[in-house]
């Protein structure tokens, strides 16, 4: 569901984008002569600009943090104990991108084997920034990837030679369909498809009550499913290196009308664990509350008695810490961007 959720408001962020940047080259190209009217290509060029800032969305680029003297995070052993879902996901994101590269270009001339090595480059140019933006970088990505974009080259190819040989086309389709049936089926044996529960706040959501939140003394209700909660919920999760030290919280209210804030009421109290911090919970809690500027975490029953501050690093992640606190801003941006 998360994914179905983050997909949904990338791609409307990326139609908007998308258009812009098209309206921007076509501008630009029908100054220089290079385009003298409108035509269908326009259609599949739009697509493609559309499919372009959704790529870069998808995989994150737009929130890296490049550093070449940071810890370098990347798994070079293909897909043991991968999980299946993303790997999919993955393959999908590249198929487009295969197919419309000949449709878009068409004066280059392209084949199987070109379309495989710019499908790998540009995934591996991905993994390489992702590498040196603070993210975890993986030869997995960079294979499905690949064979993503080659996959929907042929999809391409079919298509192009149907009219011409209807049998071939189909016969090549059927091969195809065999094939990745028979890679994904390997990288389900090998990967690990254990069922995975609940973490954190995505356990407790049936008894969610109300989801608020806030930016210079207004507040608006939210959805469970909105992107805003997802990202909250996947930040707060990823807290292995954090030094997650309960205080108790003297001042009476937390909030201010600065500060970005999300604040979670339940119907009961709840009891809510993590499985990136084992020695941290938040037990009892009817209400929670996070400052996103200040990214300080509150909870309590009746009221906010207690509280972590997410900025707080062990030494392994403290000379991060700046690129850290950069990502943590993203949240801060999807809450005022509400109000705006």
């Amino acid at each position: 569901m998360n994914y179905i959720v983050r997909g949904l408001a990338d791609l409307k962020y990326s139609i908007g984008i998308g258009c812009l940047i098209y309206a921007i080259l076509f501008l630009i190209m029908y100054t220089f002569k290079k385009r003298k009217e409108i035509s269908w290509k326009c259609i599949s060029e739009l697509i493609f600009c559309i499919y372009g800032v959704l790529l870069l969305k998808q995989v994150g680029i737009f929130s890296l943090h490049f550093s070449f003297n940071g810890i370098m995070s990347y798994n070079i052993i293909p897909f043991i104990g991968s999980s299946f879902v993303p790997v999919v996901l993955n393959f999908i994101l590249f198929v487009p991108y295969g197919f419309l590269l000949p449709v878009v270009f068409s004066s280059c001339k392209w084949n199987w084997k070109r379309i495989l090595c710019v499908g790998s480059l540009t995934s591996l140019t991905i993994e390489l920034m992702q590498m040196f933006g603070g993210r975890y970088a993986e030869i997995d990505d960079f294979l499905i990837n690949a064979l993503g974009a080659l996959t929907g080259y042929f999809f391409y190819a079919c298509l192009l030679n149907f009219r011409k040989n209807k049998k071939k086309t189909i016969s090549s389709l059927v091969v195809l369909t065999i094939t990745l049936v028979v890679c994904f089926s390997g990288i389900y044996f090998v990967g690990d498809n254990s069922e995975q529960q609940p973490d954190g706040f995505s356990a407790v959501e049936s008894n969610i009550s109300v989801i608020q939140i806030y930016y210079n003394g207004e507040s608006q209700v939210i959805p469970v499913d909105s992107y805003v909660y997802r990202y909250f919920v996947t930040q707060i999760s990823n807290c292995g290196g954090h030094l997650l030290e309960i205080e108790n919280n003297l001042d009476g209210d937390v909030t201010n009308n600065k500060d970005c804030f999300m604040e979670i009421l339940f119907t009961e109290p709840q009891n809510i664990s993590f499985e990136n911090a084992k020695d941290f919970s938040i037990s009892d809690a009817d209400r929670v509350m996070y400052n996103a500027s200040k990214n300080i975490l509150y909870w309590g029953f009746s009221s906010y008695q207690y509280y972590v501050d997410y900025t707080r690093l062990d030494a392994q992640l403290e000379e991060n810490k700046a690129d850290i606190l950069a990502q943590y801003q993203e949240l801060q941006k999807l809450i005022a961007q509400h109000f705006e």
